[in-house]
């Protein structure tokens, strides 16, 4: 009711608003605020009504940009005098002329409420929605042939033959035409047949060699009344071809309260007819529609007794009651009932005599019921049919169809699966449940069975199903050996797949759906089943569910089913992992046998015996099984030799193998590998190094944040500026996770060996003749090595040294990643000696311009180092 009170009220605003100088600035802001804020359901009303929202609404905005005294907008004639509206919602008197809209807006509140208090529609009113906003009498109908010709009928006539002319001739007063040359012809009381024929033979009688072509044009209005509870009541000129139903239309129709089952039709004082327009909406019945006549009178008295019918019916609304007394009729009205419908409890909400609400119960299956008589404002309620299911058997997981079986007695597992084809290709045929409900509480319990006996004829084909009973199959996939067998099988069925790229392509899409099969089948399948299990187990015993962890394919909470075992347990559980120990498993058993103290036992049993049927443990609700995992079993382990080895690539090892003992495996180096510059790298150095660069990139931040806090004269914010340089080439690096070795100490046998790790990689480079300079020099490069040259020679032939370099802390990295530092002994004599080909001459940055960097000479350094090893591994 407040939607259509809010809907009314803006269109009443916004129509009625005429822009001139009398209208405050207020109202058009209030309006604009309306336009804005106006909602769906209310512009669906608007529409209905014959107003279109949105061009009103432009209509007011483009009032900004208009003249104050421009003409008022009219969407329809204005009439011109000042209207009182306080009855219809508009306080106050008007301050000019009110439009024809706004009273049409105003009924319009009266007429579209069709909701009823009960939330359902008046059957029937909506035919006059989308009602049209002029008056103009209706002149496109269809003339009868017994049309009765009067005064102001217009007659078209064409003259054939001798005399070819156009005559348009008006039915005067009296009667008469007055044709051209043969004077009056008298029409009076003829219809249109009759009088065609006797215009055609007085011309054919007169005008020898003519004859006449005789058609109606405009035909004469006359004058009715339409009254009582009509959209807009009044006197309405229409076209003498208008029936009821074309005065109700011009009219706008009935109002909420107005019958539309007992509309008269008053010629002179005395009812002619009456108009049901139920049967004109249910029957398409317009037997009932008469013709009107000048002075007749249209009255819709107010509606009659009423009753709703909601539910399951075709048609819920509220309908009219005139020869329908009973229930079995009102349902007729509605429809009928929908295919959802439950007649059997049905009831009917009445207003009793004493002044309360009382309800009804009914079965509509019976003849009683049906006759049960209406009284009005009755509400008659059908219900409907249930989801739920009723003797029938649920197949679900992975059949082929799953789907509901209708259940009859003596129906077996065998009835329903009989056929591997019944299932997909990666079912587990070793294990499947049946759900099953206990009627009439519908608590469940869990049974198993073994699909691959019901298919083969074993003893579990014949296990009774019930009502309700739930067929539950599983996913056998299991993604952690995924080995493209599913790719194999699909491209036995499907020799289109050729490409590589489109075999790749298919199994990852497989893998994809087998992951999913995996991690849906086993979960989602049984989660509401163990919910389940849980809510109805109120009495203080142990809820019947088992747990499985460890080294089986599906480890997490099952439901404990009816004599289950340990084997049922694993197989439901999809098995056991390559890994798993066939010896002692451990089952922990929770005990609530003494009311004071619960106790936990725990029993080992033997897997090897479990699963062959030697033995068979019988688990009981809560226990967990854990499955252990094979002393010493690894997954593969592997090192990748790349470079300069006769038969690089990934190698296997076992625990325990050595370095040396691999690259005897593959052969040794070849002639042309740099054994000195071999890059050996380790993931779990690579992930300390990483957390040491993480570590360092903060420590320098925070230093840089505390230095730019201090004064610092003219050339330490240079330094800084070096300092944010040095912080983002420490941000860009990234770990390598390098170990220094002497590989040739390694491979001879003069140093201990190194124990492999899973994911170690080693890398022999070619031989490499050059040094490479680095750091502050004037241009660095590379040298080819000569055993003359000195340090100072390397750094002469690069340019020297720029005004940043620190000259005491020059460094050299060896081809194997070790560092020679500035102030080890014997550099300056031996300085020749200690440099070979491979080698890099680092000249770092003078760190003493900034004294509170305390992180510069390891920072640089470590930057250099890393770079070097991640450029002798992308090397290759």
């Amino acid at each position: 009711m407040r939607l259509i009170v809010s809907i009314s009220t803006f269109l009443i605003s916004i129509v009625g608003y005429t822009g001139s100088s009398y209208s405050q600035a207020a109202e058009l802001a209030n309006i604009q605020s309306q336009c804005r804020n106006i909602t769906p359901q209310q512009r669906q009303m608007a529409k209905a009504a014959g107003y279109d929202v949105d061009q009103l609404c432009s209509s007011v905005s483009n009032l900004n940009s208009q003249e104050s005294t421009q003409q008022p907008i009219r969407t329809v004639i204005p009439r011109g005098s000042a209207v009182e509206m306080n009855s219809r919602g508009v306080i106050g008197e008007p301050t000019e002329p009110v439009s024809e809209e706004v009273e049409f807006v105003a009924d319009l509140v009266e007429t579209t409420k069709f909701i009823d208090d009960s939330g359902l529609t008046r059957y029937g009113y909506d035919l006059f929605a989308g009602i049209p906003t002029t008056f103009a009498p209706a002149t496109d109908i269809p003339v009868p042939v017994n049309y009765v010709m009067g005064p102001g009928d217009q007659l078209q006539i064409q003259l054939l033959g001798k005399v070819s002319q156009n005559i348009n001739l008006t039915v005067s007063r009296d009667g008469t035409i007055n044709f051209p040359e043969l004077g009056p012809i008298s029409l009076a009381g003829l219809n249109f047949t009759e009088a065609k024929s006797r215009i055609q033979e007085t011309v054919k009688e007169q005008m020898i060699g003519v004859r006449a072509v005789i058609s109606l044009g405009e035909l004469r209005s006359i004058r009715v009344f339409v009254l009582g509870e009509a959209f807009k009541p009044g006197s309405y000129t229409v076209s003498a071809l208008s029936t009821m139903t074309n005065a109700l239309f011009v009219s706008g129709g009935v109002k909420e309260f107005g019958s539309l089952r007992n509309i008269q039709l008053k010629r002179q004082g005395e009812v002619i007819t009456t108009l049901d327009l139920y049967d004109l909406l249910q029957k398409g019945d317009t037997s009932g529609d008469q013709r009107l006549q000048p002075g007749d009178v249209i009255y819709i008295p107010p509606v009659g007794k009423t009753a709703g019918i909601t539910g399951e019916v075709k048609r819920p609304a509220v309908y009219e009651l005139k020869n329908e007394n009973n229930l079995e009729s009102l349902i007729q009205l509605a429809g009928g009932y929908s295919a959802s419908a439950y007649p059997n409890i049905s009831h009917i909400t009445r207003k009793s005599n004493s002044g309360f609400t009382t309800v009804i119960d009914v079965d509509l299956t019976t003849k009683q019921a049906k006759s049960t008589r209406l009284k009005d404002g009755d509400l008659v309620e059908i219900s409907t049919v249930l989801d739920e299911y009723e003797g029938v058997v649920g197949l679900t997981g992975t059949f082929h169809r799953p789907r509901k079986v209708k259940w009859k007695q003596n129906l077996t597992l065998g009835d329903v699966i009989t056929s591997i084809r019944d299932f997909k290709e990666n079912t587990d045929l070793n294990i499947a449940l049946i759900i099953r409900k206990s009627l009439p509480l519908r608590e469940i319990s869990v049974l198993h069975f073994n699909p691959r006996s019901v298919i083969e004829g074993g003893e579990d084909k014949d296990i009774l199903l019930k009502p309700l009973d739930r067929v539950v199959t599983f996913s056998a996939f299991d993604a952690s050996r995924h080995s493209g067998s599913s790719l194999d099988l699909f491209k036995e069925t499907d020799p289109e797949i050729g490409s590589i790229e489109e075999a790749n392509a298919l199994e990852a899409q497989l893998e994809k759906e087998e992951i999913e099969s995996k991690t849906n089948f086993r979960v989602s399948l049984l989660t509401p089943v163990i919910e389940k299990l849980k809510e109805q187990t109120s009495d203080g015993q142990l809820v019947r569910i088992v747990e499985i962890s460890g080294n089986v394919r599906f480890p997490g909470v099952y439901p404990l089913s009816q004599n289950m075992n340990t084997r049922d347990l694993i197989l439901l559980a999809g098995g056991l992992r390559e890994a798993a120990y066939l010896g002692n498993a451990e089952i922990t058993r929770k005990d609530l046998s003494n009311f004071e103290s619960a106790s936990v036992e725990h029993i080992n049993v033997n897997l090897a015996e479990q699963l062959t049927g030697r033995k068979s443990f019988e688990l009981q609700p809560k226990d967990k099984l854990a499955v252990y995992t094979t002393p010493e079993y690894r997954e593969r382990l592997n090192i990748s030799l790349q470079g300069e080895v006769r038969f690089p690539g990934e190698y296997e090892f076992k625990r325990g193998e050595t370095l040396s003992q691999v690259i005897s495996r593959a052969g040794g180096f070849t002639p042309m590998a740099h054994i000195q510059a071999a890059v050996f790298t380790r993931e779990a150095l690579k992930l300390q190094e990483s957390a040491r660069l993480e570590e360092l990139r903060e420590r320098m931040r925070a230093d840089i944040a505390a230095s730019e806090l201090e004064e610092v004269a003219a050339g330490e914010a240079a330094g800084m500026n070096n300092a944010e340089a040095l912080l983002n080439a420490l941000s860009e690096t990234e770990a390598v996770g390098r170990l220094v070795i002497d590989l040739e100490r390694i491979v001879s046998n003069e140093m201990t060996d190194i124990q492999l790790q899973d994911g170690d990689q080693l890398i022999i480079p070619a031989f490499r003749q050059e040094i490479s300079v680095l750091g502050e020099v004037q241009h660095a490069t590379s040298h080819l090595f000569n055993e003359q040259w000195t340090l100072e020679d390397y750094l002469d032939k690069s340019g020297g040294l720029t005004g940043r370099a620190d000259d005491d802390r020059i460094y050299v990295v060896k081809a194997d990643g070790s560092v020679f530092l500035p102030n080890q002994s014997g550099w300056l004599t031996h300085q020749n000696e200690m440099l070979n080909p491979g080698d890099t001459i680092v000249v770092p940055l003078d760190t003493d311009r900034i004294k509170s960097l305390t992180l510069w000479t390891n920072v640089s350094q470590i930057v250099y180092q890393l770079a070097l090893g991640a450029a002798a591994v992308k090397s290759l």
